[in-house]
């Protein structure tokens, strides 16, 4: 065999026989490498508990606020028009855009003497009309006199005698001495009318006449607004006006407290206001319902070192709406969709919960029910929660929630 074997080889040649050892060899050493492979030994399935941090739910009562947005507007609005007709021979040195005036102070004069002479003219007319009384006071006397020995003689008609003793003539006398003090007197008012005075405190937005003007009855003099008091008119959820407290005409409440703030961060401005009035109509657009907030002094004329509250402003306010108690505060960050929260139940399990907030605001979501004090609540998001699932706490603090005094404040604590 072996001979012919060779004999083969001799044939074929060393060239030839070659590739074929190299095939025979790898055949053999990869049998070898399979015989030989290592073989896993087979380890029991490791359950991955996820690795959550957790805060501990306290009860609480809370004072909570109504955050809306509104529109500052005057309260009190006119334009300023004169009584009487007349050229301006004054003004005042504040009579102009901006300037402040105090209720009775006097914006300019309107030539008086046109009015002076009126009045001087219907104060004769009085003078004529009270002799001409006295006259017919006298001859009244004489009238009685007479008809007494008239009617003696003749007797005489009631009519006659109505006549005789000048009823008639006395009472126009009398109508003529009440007409024309009633016409002095208008001459006396359109005289006190040169004088154009603030019919309230207020402030100048514009100004329509100056020095040498001559103003007619309809003239614009100003457009003046006041400054008492500026209304801000905000928009306020249907469903929150239950827990907002607003006076009427037939009730004397006093309205809730407002906090009106201008501005943002450092240069935020905190104004006191107060509920004023509902309005009787939704917003078109967002069926709102139109709230006004009264805020006194709003241009700081009493000397107080802020900022003024400029008419046409858009401002933040803050409504008080009243106490929760015996509340849970969860921030809206561990607030999970569906009305739901996680709780790490007794042996680290997790709780999916749901739950029906009662109150909202823009960080924390407020509970009355469906958890208790001392329960955990996990804080960290997973990706697959699943009921009961296992959880492994990284960490764990109490709910102390941060108050800035804009939004809802924790004021007692229970447990």
């Amino acid at each position: 065999m072996a001979k012919r074997v060779w004999y083969y080889i001799k044939q074929i040649g060393l060239k030839g026989v070659l590739p074929l050892l190299i095939i025979f060899a790898a055949v053999i050493g990869g049998k070898t490498l399979v015989a030989t492979k290592p073989v896993a030994k087979k380890k029991p399935p490791v359950v991955s508990a996820p690795l959550v941090n957790v805060s501990v739910l306290d009860v609480s009562d809370v004072h909570v606020w109504t955050p809306v947005m509104g529109t500052v507007e005057a309260a009190r609005e006119i334009n300023l028009e004169p009584q009487v007709a007349g050229r301006v021979i004054s003004i005042s040195d504040t009579f102009i855009p901006g300037g402040y005036f105090k209720k009775g102070q006097e914006v300019l004069r309107i030539d008086p003497l046109d009015y002076e002479l009126a009045v001087k003219q219907q104060e004769a007319v009085v003078t004529d009309a009270e002799y001409s009384l006295k006259l017919e006071n006298g001859q009244q006397r004489v009238a009685g006199r007479e008809w007494k020995l008239l009617k003696k003689s003749s007797g005489g008609t009631a009519q006659e005698a109505e006549l005789a003793l000048r009823k008639p003539h006395l009472q126009k006398a009398r109508a003529d001495l009440t007409s024309a003090k009633a016409k002095l007197r208008q001459a006396r008012i359109d005289l006190s009318r040169t004088r154009v005075v603030a019919p309230f405190d207020c402030m100048v937005v514009s100004k329509n006449a100056d020095l040498g003007a001559n103003l007619n009855l309809n003239d614009t003099i100003a457009s003046l607004v006041g400054t008492e008091e500026f209304w801000v008119v905000v928009s306020v959820p249907v469903d929150r006006l239950s827990s907002i407290v607003v006076p009427s005409a037939s009730n004397n409440f006093k309205g809730s407290a407002a906090r009106v703030i201008m501005g943002s961060g450092k240069t935020a401005v905190e104004r006191d206001g107060a509920v004023l009035r509902l309005l009787p109509s939704l917003e078109e657009k967002g069926r709102m319902a139109r709230v006004i907030v009264s805020v006194k002094d709003p241009l700081n004329l009493k000397g107080t070192n802020v900022r003024p509250l400029l008419l046409g402003s858009y401002v933040n306010v803050y409504i008080d709406s009243g106490m929760l108690e015996n509340v849970v505060a969860v921030p809206r960050t561990a607030f999970r969709d569906n009305n739901t929260v996680w709780i790490m139940k007794e042996g680290g399990l997790l709780d999916i919960r749901s739950v029906d907030p009662v109150w909202r605001d823009q960080d924390y979501i407020y509970l009355g029910t469906g958890v208790k004090a001392g329960e955990k609540l996990v804080m960290t998001d997973i990706s697959a929660p699943l009921q009961n699932m296992k959880l492994r706490e990284n960490g764990s603090g109490s709910m102390k929630r941060k108050v800035d005094g804009f939004k809802s404040e924790k004021v007692n604590t229970n447990g």
